[in-house]
């Protein structure tokens, strides 16, 4: 994407939200802008959420942001040159990225937020996550037909979504270098569907097996997670979606999944929560995984980034999803979500200095019906995670990671208007976050859920084969 006008100086930031992922990033935040004046609100602010502000330099409120008060907490802390960290759940990004845009300042999230989660409502597709980008794309496209620039809001970009979509691009360059004549890098939207599109790309999945582990027993009622307990049962128990590609009118699913009247109609969703499906992939290390498909964002960013139309009419696009596993305690929590709604979750833990080993491999796995399987992505492990900052396990450093990639980008394009993950420069963001997501393997291999048994029709690349 081009330069947005001349690079921007940062004054002060605002973090929404003083959880895991907020103090993950405190010691990158503070190593990178020394003397910033930094505040937190949070509606929590515990003893040992206020400990690692202090031990910071940053200052902090408690409260709990919401609709109605939403402007009067946050004015005294923003303003032309400021940043807005979203990183809570359950405050909504639409509304606080035009306010913040409105008062000349940027914003950043790592997922599009409504004010409250739908639990287990699978009707009219209203719990999910297509609906709620497709407002923010809507708003994005109103500024961009008005000409007026905008203060940059990068949004939906941690981890995944997030810098799994400059993964994709990454693995498409190592595809093109391995099968094609030697061309130049794409460059815009429709070169990089071309590209996928040329290497027969069907699927790709967001692919992730979290290995890390502590010895503690998991309580009853109690849910574990190396990240956001409220984060990830409000997924899952959303409906699944997916990117939904041209080759699907092959399989039984098509006839299951419900489309959307709103938006670039990229993505679907089935009236099924997440927690209740499985679906297979695979890793390098974890080799053959059995994880849950997981509603997420870059299901409909990547698919929409990939997307080629002669008119009105969809040409090519390819099926793309979020495919994981999380820690073992996590997948074993899961069962408190059984009934489609939180009820026997009692208490939360986010796993982060009981861990002892693991890795937290995510990457993205690229199926093609031409060439052999690609997966790039990280083997981040918990040991390196604690080398290189702490409050931080292997997973929290991926997201804190890709956030302060996309910070320094953003300070490159001050005024870019909202965008998305897709839209940002991949070298920028490697160059930046690839340091905290090392090591960093690309692999190629041959790989099909079914195995000797996979069909060798048109129906070989469809979701129904993967699902388990």
């Amino acid at each position: 994407m081009r330069r947005h006008s001349q690079p921007a100086e940062l004054r002060s930031v605002l973090i929404m939200g003083f959880g895991n992922i907020a103090q993950a990033l405190s010691p990158l935040l503070r190593q990178c802008f020394a003397q910033m004046p930094v505040h937190v609100i949070d509606e929590r602010m515990a003893p040992d959420q206020v400990a690692v502000a202090q031990a910071h330099g940053f200052g902090w409120q408690q409260a709990r942001i919401e609709a109605h008060n939403h402007e009067a907490l946050l004015t005294p802390w923003v303003g032309p040159g400021a940043l807005v960290l979203n990183l809570a759940t359950s405050i909504d990004s639409l509304t606080v990225l035009s306010w913040a845009q409105a008062r000349g300042a940027w914003y950043l999230d790592t997922c599009i937020d409504p004010w409250a989660y739908q639990d287990g409502e699978l009707a009219d597709g209203a719990n999910t996550n297509y609906r709620m980008r497709a407002a923010v794309i809507d708003r994005q496209q109103a500024q961009r037909a008005a000409t007026v620039p905008m203060p940059t809001a990068v949004v939906a970009h941690g981890a995944n979504p997030g810098m799994v979509s400059i993964f994709v691009k990454e693995a498409l360059l190592h595809m093109a270098r391995l099968h094609l004549p030697v061309r130049a890098a794409p460059v815009g939207r429709r070169e990089w569907a071309l590209l996928a599109e040329t290497l027969g790309v069907r699927v790709i999945q967001v692919s992730e097996r979290d290995t890390q582990f502590s010895p503690q027993a998991r309580a009853a009622g109690e849910f574990q997670n190396t990240w956001s307990v409220d984060g990830f049962v409000a997924e899952a128990l959303q409906p699944v979606e997916m990117g939904w590609g041209t080759h699907e009118v092959h399989g039984p699913w098509a006839q299951r999944v419900h489309g959307h009247a709103q938006g670039d109609r990229s993505g679907v969703y089935a009236e099924q929560l997440g927690v209740h499906t499985r679906v297979k992939t695979f890793t390098p290390l974890a080799g053959e995984v059995r994880g849950w498909l997981i509603s997420h964002n870059e299901a409909f960013s990547i698919a929409a980034w990939l997307t080629l139309q002669h008119g009105d009419q969809v040409h090519y696009r390819p099926t793309v999803y979020y495919a994981y596993h999380p820690c073992d305690q996590a997948a074993d929590s899961l069962q408190l979500l059984a009934d489609g709604s939180r009820d026997a979750v009692t208490h939360t833990r986010v796993l982060k200095d009981e861990l002892v080993d693991g890795v937290d491999e995510l990457g993205v796995l690229l199926l093609s019906d031409r060439y052999p399987a690609c997966w790039y992505g990280s083997q981040l492990s918990l040991a390196r995670a604690r080398e290189l900052a702490p409050h931080n396990n292997a997973t929290s450093l991926q997201v804190v990671g890709s956030i302060m990639g996309a910070v320094h980008w953003l300070l490159q394009n001050p005024m870019a208007g909202i965008v998305e993950s897709e839209d940002l420069d991949h070298t920028v963001l490697m160059h930046h976050a690839a340091p905290y997501w090392e090591p960093l393997v690309v692999r190629h291999f041959g790989w099909h859920p079914r195995g000797g048994q996979a069909s060798q029709d048109a129906g070989r690349w469809c979701l129904d084969q993967f699902l388990d």
